[in-house]
Order: C-alpha cells, then sequence, then structure tokens
C-alpha cells in the first residue's frame, strides 16, 4: 500500500478532477432526467389539450351541419309567423278582410285574447286576465285565441271563411272551437275559436360591457 501512497500523492489532482468530472457527470444526467421527465409531462399535457380542441373542433362542426340542414326549416316556419313576436293586429285586419271578401251576412264580431302559456290556456285563464306579459313567455310557446261571431249565416259559410282567413293571415292556427245555435230562417249564430301559436325568439345575448 505504501508503494502507491506516492503515486496516489502524485496523481491526487488528476483523481479530484476526475471524482469533480464524474460528480458533474452524475448531476447532468439527474438534470437532464428530471427535465425529460418535465418535458414527457409537458407533451402529454398539450397532447391532451390539441385532443381537446380537435373535440371541440368536431362538436362544432356537427353543430355547424345540424344548423345548415334546419336553416331551412327555421325561415320557413318564421315567414309563417310561427317563430318571433306575432303581428297580432294584422290577424284582426285578415280575418275582417275575409268577411268582407266572402260578403257574409252581417258585422263579423271579434276578441283576440290576451297571450297565454300553453299551461295558463289548459287550465283555462279567464279572458280578462292581466295584460302583463305571462310568466314564462319568454320561454315558452304563447296560445293566442281569436274568438269571433257570425249570424244569420251556415256551415258553409264559416267553412269558407276559414279558409280564406287561413289562405291569407301570416301564422298558424286551428280551429279550437266552432258551436252553431239560435237557427232560424236565414242562418244560424256562430260562435268559433281560431287559436294560434307562436314560439318567443330566444333573446339576444348582451354585450359584455
Amino acid at each position: 500500500m505504501t508503494g502507491w501512497q506516492p503515486i496516489l500523492f502524485a496523481a491526487r489532482r488528476s483523481l479530484i478532477a476526475l471524482a469533480l468530472v464524474a460528480l458533474l457527470c452524475v448531476g447532468a444526467v439527474v438534470g437532464l432526467s428530471i427535465q425529460a421527465n418535465a418535458v414527457g409531462t409537458e407533451v402529454m399535457q398539450l397532447g391532451g389539450a390539441v385532443q381537446q380542441q380537435r373535440d371541440q373542433i368536431s362538436l362544432k362542426r356537427e353543430d355547424l351541419r345540424n344548423v345548415r340542414s334546419h336553416i331551412a326549416r327555421f325561415e320557413r316556419l318564421r315567414a309563417q309567423g310561427l317563430l318571433g313576436s306575432p303581428d297580432r293586429p294584422l290577424w284582426v285586419e285578415e280575418l275582417l278582410g275575409s268577411h268582407s271578401r266572402l260578403g257574409l251576412p252581417g258585422p263579423l264580431v271579434y276578441q283576440l285574447q290576451v297571450p297565454k302559456t300553453v299551461a295558463d290556456a289548459n287550465a283555462q285563464t279567464p279572458a280578462n286576465a292581466s295584460l302583463a306579459t305571462p310568466q314564462g313567455a319568454g320561454e315558452e310557446p304563447l296560445v293566442h285565441d281569436l274568438q269571433f261571431e257570425l249570424r244569420d249565416v251556415h256551415e258553409g259559410d264559416v267553412l269558407r271563411l276559414i279558409q280564406d282567413f287561413r289562405s291569407h293571415v301570416k301564422g298558424r292556427f286551428r280551429v279550437n272551437a266552432c258551436t252553431f245555435s239560435e237557427p232560424g230562417e236565414n242562418g244560424m249564430l256562430a260562435q268559433c275559436v281560431l287559436r294560434f301559436v307562436t314560439v318567443p325568439s330566444a333573446p339576444e345575448p348582451k354585450p359584455a360591457s
């Protein structure tokens, strides 16, 4: 052992340098390993974010295809008066116009009730209810009952009136009720209810302040 001492003593600087280099190499390997793990984790996170973006793009493309496939029907329903805010006074004008065109006897007496939600209409809300906007009107379809009565008419006269009105009015309705009473020499008293249904448009989003 003593024979190596002079050699080790003479080479101590080199050995110390070698040891430092070895430590530096070990430190570099450990550091690179940590950095590689961090980079791998970041790559995985980026990959997940990219996949999420792809999923969102696919969803938006599907939504776009759905909109394009239904836009024609949507525009047709809006043109028919089913969607959006209805022109209620025009309904009355068209009904009076149909009555005048057909030359039916006697005056046409009408009453356009306040709009109601479907639930209120099914619950038989009174016709003299408040004129305030019905609860849920911004979310649910609305019902508008247009009542009218004619004297000295026959069933065929009323049918022609409804058909002519349907061909001119902007709106979709059904004959909700129609009764005939007080028969006489010139005809009967006809009392009918035409029920319009409209769907409010979704409110436009408010601009960000």
